[in-house]
């Protein structure tokens, strides 16, 4: 999509506000916009609920393929489920549908307040936390996608910014995750097997040959790059501009820096995230349950 597509998509997004969408939710404030839709702060007038509402608003090649993970994503959000009850550390889509007037697909989810992952790093000395901190904060987030794997979604797209932190008073925040918009389904494959799906920083060395390639242990090698970087401060893999050719070449050759030998995370802590983080998909924990247990473990000792 051009820059002059984009911004004329934005300012089409910011003159909805003040619309209704499904005869119901006001949209009360414009939050952001990406290729495929934007998203407000709105109200449901009928229940008198904040929430947040995502309009549809792509244009360009394969619309369809983008409108099926656009509903895609409270189809798969929705299965992570933990005591037959929503997970508690997901975020709960609420409502999807089509807008009668405007024609426009629309998804209701929960209103968060707080910040992402990625932004409450950002403002850390240094940009980093203690190994103990780090993992108390990721666990729950580790249980969440095992309870994914478990119902058969894959997330695909595990990075900072899809972690957010919910503020609750003087409570520690509670973390969630966002966008599950290319999940992959277990018995709803679409992804074509030369497609690239995710952030490059945080996709496993299988992803980059291709989606049909991707399952759980994709998730597993994306929580180990978190963790790394929540304790070390920086992705332990990286390259100029985060190129995908480039990136492809130092997960080929380079290994991550030891948070152990460094003193920021104990010997057996670092065996954990270094089987996340394993070239070879048969080597890393098979699925993020298996991930949860060996920190569970180790948790006392950190």
């Amino acid at each position: 999509m051009s820059r002059s597509s984009f911004v004329a998509l934005e300012r089409a997004a910011r003159a909805r506000v003040g619309s209704i969408v499904d005869n119901k939710y006001r949209l009360d404030e414009f939050l952001g916009a990406g290729t495929s839709g934007a998203v407000y702060r709105a109200v449901n007038t009928w229940a008198g609920r904040e929430v947040a509402v995502k309009l549809f608003h792509y244009e360009g090649g394969a619309a369809d393929t983008a409108m099926q993970r656009f509903v895609r994503e409270a189809q798969a959000a929705n299965r992570v489920r933990k005591d037959g009850r929503l997970h508690p550390n997901v975020v709960d889509a609420l409502d999807v549908g089509r807008d009668g007037p405007t024609g426009l697909l629309f998804l209701v989810q929960e209103f968060l307040r707080g910040e992402t992952l990625e932004r409450h790093l950002r403002d850390l000395p240094a940009r980093r936390m203690s190994a103990g901190d780090a993992v108390y904060l990721l666990l729950p987030v580790i249980d969440a996608i095992a309870c994914a794997h478990e119902a058969g979604v894959v997330h695909r797209d595990l990075k900072p910014e899809n972690i957010y932190l919910v503020r609750q008073g003087n409570h520690d925040p509670v973390p969630k995750v966002l966008d599950f918009g290319i999940a992959q389904l277990s018995d709803a494959r679409m992804t074509h097997s030369h497609e690239l799906m995710g952030t490059p920083l945080y996709m496993a060395p299988e992803a980059f040959l291709g989606a049909s390639g991707v399952d759980a242990r994709a998730d597993v090698w994306a929580l180990g790059v978190i963790l790394y970087q929540m304790v070390a401060g920086v992705p332990p893999f990286t390259a100029a501009d985060d190129n995908p050719m480039a990136l492809i070449s130092v997960l080929a050759t380079t290994d991550p820096v030891s948070l152990a030998e460094q003193g920021l995370m104990h010997a057996s802590a670092w065996a954990v995230v270094t089987r996340c983080l394993a070239r070879d998909p048969g080597a890393r924990y098979p699925h993020a349950r298996a991930l949860h247990d060996a920190l569970s473990a180790l948790f006392e000792g950190l």
